[in-house]
């Protein structure tokens, strides 16, 4: 909490500054006032509404700008007094009307009165000496790029920075007048999958022409909206490429090297990258290194940063690439348009792993085993990956494609070393283990939909249906052996010894098939009301096949002997059914452009039927089962839409779940190498059902600024016949684990989040604050006493993130996490506390020159061993040079402290675990990167 306050005095002490070196000599005079007035056709005798009214400051900067209300009014507030400013006035079909205006020193208001414009008289020539910073479209308000003077270099996000009401957040979230745009477009597409900072961050704003927004109606629900912002470059610009090079090298010869090019076209967008490094920097996929590689832009985002907290030493190689190709890029209806995606990305990583890991396990009231382990271990993989996805959208058709394949090759080595004591501290066994393995696998998923709306032709009574299809196919093929020495201090004749060989071909093919028929009341009463009563039909069937041939060797007097037991050959087909009638009633209120209420209430009834076949060599495991259980699910929602004020939504949700038993979980063949965990199962073991009861609350607030939104969810549930553990634990910690089911199973789980928006003249500042809360009790058996585990987690956090024009960003987080595990009839209870305390900067001394900082305190304090504190503190200088900042060189300095570590600490059942393991240490590396980049044909955009 010491850093919170110091980071809030620190913060008020900014605020305090600014404020202070505005204030004027006469601390009492105001020193902004309110302009109003009134546009006029005097012509025709009417007012003009959707007048463009613009406030220019004595540089041609805009200062602000609205339009005229539907009685041709206007009203600006905020604006300085005793300044030389400038109103343009324009409407299509009249001439601009401009005049030089101040509000005069010592007085708040400047009432212009009535304001004429005269109409345009089309036959003369006419030249046109500047343009509006915004007009009206039909329903889309376009800002108008030209009438924004920035430099050069700027790119969309600088020039989003100076409009007036739209605000570019330091988390890159973008409001305008206090609402979210939900999707952001170039040219009416997505841009590099519509990541907001790709798009704002690379496109120079000498590249556009102009910037639409508008609403878009959900299909699926018409009273919905989201707000779609539109990127309309000038012509040519749609061609264009851009990207990074970097290399970079540090001490203990840590390096790093990456780059991307970006490549657009009317109809194509293409992504090629590659990178490699030493320092956990290993992206999942290709957007990643795209969206941390852009041109200009300020924040605090440490996505691709060296993961300090990632456990091991890594290396990386990735290289991919990626296209979008869209067929109809003219298209003028923003819902008629079909595309295709591709990308391909192989990764190759090499993974050094080594820790520590010590285990307290409770018997009884006064009967402890303390263990202690010690591994390493080294993992080589190496994946290919290719997704592909086809949309296409036509009037009331819409079809999605999209599948993923994916081979991955690996193989590990590692070394296990584990003794165990009693209460005394007196050793009583060893198990120490040795693994190598090696595996590949394919995998193929592919995924169809298809979906029919025609809610706009009111004659037909087939409103709709939507059928989906998926497929999933998975080969794994792996060797692995495993040697087992386990010794028995107190018994020797226990002594066992292990040296065992693991073939596996693994094949399983899943389908699932969907149907949903929607709108009964129209199929069959047609245009009847029926006091806004309606239905929908469900069908879902899901079919499953496994195939599992593993064949098992034993190391006797020298040569390797099949093992009859363990090598089997396991085919299981499960076919799940679940047929489904919906019936739902909506209630409504709205009066136009001010609110809209509705309140929909929907039950489900559907039966699930199941049936598990299972084929094996070993006759115990040959088992068929049905299963048929009622799943009813009931939801009862309710929104509030007030327009221009706030949208307020609540749900409440009751589900069912059923979890039918594995073959795996009946009959296993239990193998002996590991004595510490025996896996054993049970044949009397029935289907597991899980009630629910969810509760979600949004409240999203749509002023222009000073903005509170928040969101809660909370669930309660509990599990009849769940399936749990029955341990039987000896003095030399040889567990012997059964499954049962028992009733008890119960859940509670709380989520939070509140977040406060504040906007300043040259400012913005928002407060974020989460909470969750996990209370669960699980039953369970402990060499024959029944007993209830309860557990129980937190994690609470306060966050600001506050930027300052384009000069500084500050993110600052405090956050704590608690965790508890209680068992009653063993008299036992585990406590660990997390405190983490982060702050983020980034301060740009010149549009060349800059800094970057983050630094996180950790406090890891369990209720069982040490106390754990460290700091992390890493910090880099950036520097810009060439004419256009293509050019940049980087100084990084990692883990200043040198105090980073890994601890883990978790609580089971009966036991409390605490871990470390080795991680990424103090470095210091210099940088080198260029980024190219280039919008038209014609030549390079000027620097």
């Amino acid at each position: 909490m010491r850093f919170l306050f110091v980071l809030t005095i620190g913060m008020l002490c900014l605020c305090a500054s600014s404020s202070y070196a505005q204030q004027p000599t006469n601390p009492s005079a105001p020193t902004t006032g309110t302009i109003k007035g009134i546009v006029r056709d005097t012509a025709h005798n009417y007012v003009l509404k959707a007048a463009t009214v613009s406030i220019y400051r004595a540089d041609s900067s805009v200062l602000n700008y609205q339009l005229s209300n539907n009685y041709g009014e206007f009203k600006f507030t905020n604006v300085p007094i005793g300044q030389i400013l400038r109103i343009d006035i324009s409407n299509i079909g009249y001439e601009t009307l401009r005049q030089k205006i101040t509000i005069p020193k010592g007085e708040t208001l400047l009432d212009l009165k009535t304001l004429v414009l005269n109409p345009r008289n089309e036959t003369l020539k006419e030249v046109v000496i500047s343009i509006p910073p915004i007009t009206y479209n039909n329903d889309t308000l376009e800002i108008n790029a030209a009438a924004f003077k920035l430099d050069t270099n700027a790119t969309v996000e600088d020039l989003l920075k100076k409009v007036p009401n739209i605000t570019v957040w330091g988390d890159g979230i973008i409001t305008v007048n206090g609402k979210e745009v939900k999707s952001l477009l170039v040219n009416g597409k997505q841009f590099f999958d519509g990541d907001n900072k790709v798009t704002l961050q690379n496109i120079p704003k000498n590249a556009l022409e102009k910037i639409q927004i508008f609403n878009n109606a959900d299909r699926n629900n018409p009273l919905d909206s989201n707000l779609i912002a539109n990127l309309k470059l000038k012509k040519g610009k749609d061609r264009s490429y851009f990207g990074k090079i970097g290399i970079g090298y540090g001490t203990d010869n840590h390096y790093q090297l990456d780059g991307n090019i970006n490549f657009t076209t009317p109809k194509l967008q293409l992504s090629i990258i590659g990178a490699t490094n030493d320092v956990n920097k290993i992206p999942n996929d290709i957007n990643t290194l795209v969206r941390n590689s852009t041109f200009k832009g300020i924040g605090t985002s440490v996505e691709y940063q060296p993961d300090f907290r990632q456990t091991g030493i890594n290396k990386g190689i990735v290289a991919g690439a990626k296209m979008n190709y869209n067929f109809t890029p003219d298209s003028k209806e923003w819902n008629n348009k079909s595309s295709m995606s591709a990308d391909y990305y192989f990764r190759n990583t090499e993974t050094n792993n080594s820790g520590k890991t010590d285990n307290i396990t409770t018997l009884s009231t006064n009967n402890k085993i303390f263990s202690l382990s010690e591994n390493t271990s080294v993992n080589n993989s190496e994946s290919h990956r290719i997704n592909s996805q086809f949309n296409y959208f036509k009037k009331n058709h819409q079809i999605d494609i999209s599948e993923s394949f994916n081979t991955d090759n690996s193989s590990s080595k590692s070394i296990n070393l584990r003794n165990a004591s009693d209460n005394n501290n007196k050793p009583i066994s060893t198990n120490d283990g040795r693994s190598t393995s090696n595996s590949d696998s394919q995998n193929l998923n592919l995924r169809a939909n298809y979906s029919y709306n025609n809610y706009n032709n009111w004659k037909q009574r087939f409103k709709g249906f939507n059928l989906s299809y998926n497929l999933s196919m998975n080969n794994r093929n792996s060797d692995r052996n495993e040697i087992t020495e386990f010794k028995d201090l107190l018994t020797p004749t226990l002594n066992r010894d292990f040296n065992r060989n693991y073939q596996t071909d693994a094949k399983t093919l899943n389908q699932n098939i969907n149907l949903t028929v929607r709108d009964l009341r129209s199929l069959i009463f047609g245009n009847k009301n029926l006091s806004d009563f309606n239905g929908e039909i469900t069908a879902k069937l899901d079919l499953d096949n496994n195939k599992n041939n593993n064949q098992v060797q034993d190391l006797n007097s020298g040569t390797y002997q099949v093992n009859n037991y363990l090598s089997n050959n396991l085919q299981t087909n499960q076919a799940v059914f679940t047929p489904g009638f919906s019936i739902s009633k909506n209630f409504s209120k709205n009066l136009s452009n001010r609110y809209n209420k509705n309140l929909s209430i929907r039950f489900t009834a559907a039966q699930q039927l199941s049936y598990q076949d299972n084929k094996s060599i070993k006759s115990f495991q040959n088992i068929n089962r049905d299963y048929n259980n009622f799943i009813p699910t009931a939801s009862i929602s309710y929104s509030n839409y007030q327009y221009g004020t706030h949208q307020t939504s609540i749900s409440l949700n009751y589900n069912t779940q059923i979890i039918i038993p594995t073959i795996n979980q009946l009959a296993p063949l239990t193998d002996s190498t590991n004595l510490y965990n025996l896996q054993r199962g049970n044949l009397n073991l029935v289907e597991a059902k899980t009630k629910s009861l969810n509760l979600s609350i949004y409240r999203y607030d749509m002023r222009s600024k000073n903005t509170l939104n928040f969101s809660a969810n909370a669930s309660i549930g509990l599990t009849e016949d769940a399936i749990i553990d029955s341990s039987f634990i000896d003095a030399r910690n040889r567990r012997n684990n059964y499954l049962a089911n028992a009733d008890g199973t119960k859940y509670a789980r709380i989520y939070g989040d509140v977040r406060k928006s504040l906007k300043f003249k040259s400012a913005e500042l928002k407060f974020g604050y989460t909470t969750s809360f996990n209370v669960n009790r699980t039953p369970n058996y402990l060499n024959g006493l029944f007993n209830f585990s309860n557990n129980t987690s937190t994690e609470n956090k306060i966050s600001t993130n506050f930027t300052f024009k384009d000069k500084f960003a500050l993110e600052g987080a405090q956050s704590i996490g608690t965790s508890s595990s209680k068992q009653k009839s063993l008299n036992t209870a585990y406590k660990n506390t997390t405190l983490t305390s982060s702050l983020s900067t980034n301060y740009n001394f010149t549009k060349k020159f800059s800094l970057n900082s983050n630094v996180s305190f950790n406090s890891n304090n369990p209720s069982v061993g040490e106390t754990v504190n460290f700091t992390i503190w890493n910090a880099e200088f950036n520097y810009r040079f060439t004419k256009g900042n293509n050019a940049e060189i980087k100084l990084s300095a990692l883990d200043l402290l040198k105090q980073n570590r890994a601890i883990f600490n978790f609580a089971g059942t009966n036991t409390f675990t605490t871990s470390t393991r080795n991680v990424l240490q103090q470095y210091f590396m210099v940088t080198l990167s260029y980024y190219p980049r280039k919008f038209g044909n014609n030549a390079a955009v000027k620097k």
